[in-house]
């Protein structure tokens, strides 16, 4: 019985974004070489194509008989909860002969955190002072209406919290929820904090990740005492691509 994979994405207006995920499906082929990746394939809920409904066609047409669907996504939203599990719904309404299994979001599985761990530090090295007690850290996520996602991202900023020595550790947000970017990088400033590393909690680049960049370079003129350093975001590496392997592996999928 042929399985096809199909990892979904959350699509952007920004085109590096989608190209960003499309090489990272390609470098997931080579990193599981000899695995299942070979019948792998990436479609994007919006904003991007393909769109889930044609990656879903495409499977169906070249003989796939059974379909497990990936949510590449950080939290548990409604698009992980609600609009993902609808699009699959109808494809299975109308493709009663091919089993839809359906995974989860990517938190809470350790290697978010282990990466947030290395790009972090990674970054603190680059401070002109060494020394942490000086440094201010704060993970910027893009926001949610949905309490549950809200919830997830505050678990692993303080499970990051735990894993890294440095000054102090706040989050915020880029929109829908409270505290946002726009106010608490420019908070921190007044209130005195001179080294201060940002961590875009997100998967690829994009328009948000750039707003990321753009404010802090334009406080960096209001402030020219401090340093502002931005780690990268996670990205392609193989702690992420081991991560999707888990998922595969996992039995927890259930008919959507």
């Amino acid at each position: 019985m042929k399985t096809s994979i199909l990892l979904i994405g959350h699509g952007s207006k920004d085109p590096a974004t989608s190209r960003e995920f499309f090489e990272f499906v390609q470098k997931y082929r080579v990193h599981d070489s000899g695995g299942q990746a070979e019948d792998m394939d990436c479609a994007f809920l919006e904003l991007s194509e393909p769109l889930i409904p044609e990656a879903l066609n495409r499977m169906a047409s070249s003989g796939a008989k059974k379909i497990i669907a990936v949510p590449y996504l950080l939290f548990s939203a409604g698009h992980v909860k609600t609009e993902i599990p609808g699009i699959l719904r109808e494809f299975r309404h109308s493709h009663p002969e091919i089993e839809v299994q359906y995974g989860d979001c990517l938190w809470p599985h350790d290697n978010l955190v282990e990466l947030a761990k290395i790009r972090i530090n990674e970054t603190l090295g680059l401070f002109s002072a060494s020394d942490r007690d000086q440094i201010d850290v704060l993970i910027v996520g893009r926001g949610a209406t949905d309490p549950e996602a809200i919830a997830q991202f505050s678990e692993a900023v303080q499970k990051i919290q735990n894993e890294i020595s440095c000054r102090s550790f706040r989050h915020c947000f880029i929109a829908l929820a409270e505290p946002r970017y726009k106010d608490a990088l420019p908070q921190m400033l007044q209130e005195g904090s001179r080294r201060i590393l940002l961590f875009p909690f997100y998967l690829f680049t994009g328009i948000l990740v750039e707003r990321i960049k753009s404010q802090a370079k334009d406080l960096l003129v209001q402030y020219p005492d401090a340093e502002i350093k931005i780690a990268p975001y996670f990205g392609s590496h193989p702690l992420m691509f081991d991560m999707v392997k888990d998922k595969l592996k996992s039995k927890r999928g259930a008919a959507a």
